[in-house]
């Protein structure tokens, strides 16, 4: 007994003594100011052991810390030598996103869902998919979905009928709905078939965000084996077949909805994704697999995202009076009292489009993007070392003191003249960030316009940013504090 005893101290010994080599400062490769609570081993692992609201607060706290210490401090999560990199300085972070371009391993977590698609994938496969997709997000093709977000817009505000009816409420079902309508259309050419398929893949969706979460949080659902072992693997098999049970009888027919656009009878007026990606499967540019993982993808992301960032800028908009005064008199100037918003439109709304900017500054969607490593990458005062992970808080990055001392402030009026934004300023952070950013981005600001357009020249908005409070699932989202008063203006 008192061998082995003996051999589990001198083991442990062995291992805290390689920990502390590993992570030992060195002329080469000077390590940052470590975050506070780094264990022996296991590092700042005990951090993530907890709810996803928590791990938001501690989130924020690591990016706080790293501002003070130059904008460059490091972590460990995971058993050993997994030293990650915490980053909220602009110009370095600018350098890593556009050096180290594969994604973190959590990411992986997500491959049997989405598969090798722009979110999950790396190396040559996505660089040719982002180059093959690039024309598929070009501002012609967003505008075509106009009449899209207009029609959805209108049946939102019919949604939202009933809430105005009930002081504050929480309108969070419905615009998700929105948000999950739209990026149907906007992908298939067609929506759900009912309204339950409807509410199986949102359910569907945010139980899988939270699955990949959890298998991140606790390392040893890192093992595979032991990810089936317990139930977990079971539990995404479900998942996956609930959200197939929606995608796929769209995607069964994938084939005959392009022959049915080229007969101008039955062409509609926009070119949905699938339609753009079947034109490059026709050049054998896509096999049928890399389609599904793009459709599946592209739903998520603008789905997910969009959703989020709606009811945040509702609440900023219902928590300052004179700023949504400011954008129902551009609205109304601009759109009139009930007329859609047309591709002319969009460049007028200025002063709306700052809101949203500025709303997505504080509040960035993906307030943690991670990354892997892959070489010796020089920053202005460190050298971040090859095999190791970085995560880039572009919720720290939007908040920077190059923004001037109202960093923290509500002000969209900053967004007006883009020469007095600071130099390397993080401002699509909110839809990642470098060479990596969100194809997307064009979209999710066109709905977010149109959107909020719609509601406020209808609705005068009440709420109080103060009181939200958010969890992360790998996309930021509110919980608490969100509710909003809707009343009807005459």
């Amino acid at each position: 007994m008192l061998e082995i005893v003996t051999g589990c101290v001198v083991v442990l010994a062995c291992a805290v003594l390689y920990w502390r080599a590993r992570l030992v400062e060195s002329k080469a490769h000077p390590l940052p100011p470590a975050y506070s609570g780094l264990l022996p081993i296991i590092g700042h692992t005990h951090l993530l052991l907890t709810d996803t609201s928590t791990i938001w607060l501690t989130a924020k706290k690591i990016s706080e810390f790293t501002m003070k210490n130059g904008g460059v401090a490091f972590g460990q999560f995971g058993f050993g030598d997994s030293i990650y990199y915490f980053i909220t300085d602009p110009e370095d972070a600018f350098v890593v996103a556009n050096t180290c371009l594969d994604k973190h391993f959590l990411y992986g977590f997500a491959k049997y869902w989405l598969g090798e698609g722009l979110i999950t994938g790396s190396g040559n496969h996505w660089h040719r998919h982002r180059q093959l997709l690039k024309p598929s997000f070009s501002l012609p093709i967003i505008n075509g979905y106009l009449e899209i977000f207009n029609s959805q817009s209108r049946i939102l505000l019919s949604s939202l009928e009933s809430s105005s009816e009930k002081g504050k409420t929480d309108i969070t079902p419905q615009v998700r709905k929105f948000s999950l309508a739209s990026s149907y259309l906007t992908t298939f050419g067609k929506a759900a078939s009912s309204e339950k398929n409807i509410q199986k893949y949102m359910k569907a969706t945010d139980e899988m965000l939270c699955l990949v979460m959890e298998r991140f949080q606790k390392f040893w659902l890192h093992n595979e084996f032991i990810y089936t072992l317990l139930g977990y693997k079971k539990l995404e098999a479900e998942l996956l077949n609930s959200i197939g049970e929606v995608t796929n009888e769209i995607m069964q027919t994938k084939e005959s909805f392009f022959n049915e656009t080229q007969d101008q009878s039955t062409y509609i007026s926009y070119r949905p994704l699938i339609q753009l990606i079947l034109e490059q499967h026709s050049t054998n540019q896509f096999t049928d697999y890399e389609i599904s993982e793009e459709l599946h993808t592209s739903i998520v992301a603008a789905y997910e995202t969009t959703a989020s960032s709606l009811l945040s800028v509702l609440v900023m908009i219902g928590s300052f009076p004179k700023v949504q005064e400011k954008i129902y008199e551009e609205i109304m100037q601009v759109l009139g009292s009930d007329r859609d918003v047309d591709k002319e439109d969009l460049r007028k709304l200025v002063y709306t489009e700052a809101v949203v900017k500025e709303t997505l500054r504080l509040l960035p969607t993906v307030p943690v993007l991670l990354r892997y490593i892959d070489r010796d990458v020089k920053l202005k005062n460190y050298t971040l070392r090859a095999g190791t992970n970085c995560m880039l808080f572009s919720c720290g990055l939007q908040r920077h003191s190059s923004w001037g001392p109202d960093a923290d402030e509500f002000r969209p009026e900053r967004w007006l003249d883009p020469s007095t934004l600071p130099p390397f300023v993080a401002t699509d952070a909110a839809f990642s960030y470098g060479k990596r950013s969100c194809l997307g981005k064009t979209y999710a600001m066109t709905t977010l316009k149109v959107a909020v357009a719609h509601i406020v020249r209808k609705y005068v908005i009440t709420g109080d940013y103060t009181k939200l409070k958010y969890e992360l699932d790998i996309t930021l989202k509110v919980f608490e504090g969100h509710e909003i008063g809707l009343e009807r203006r005459s």
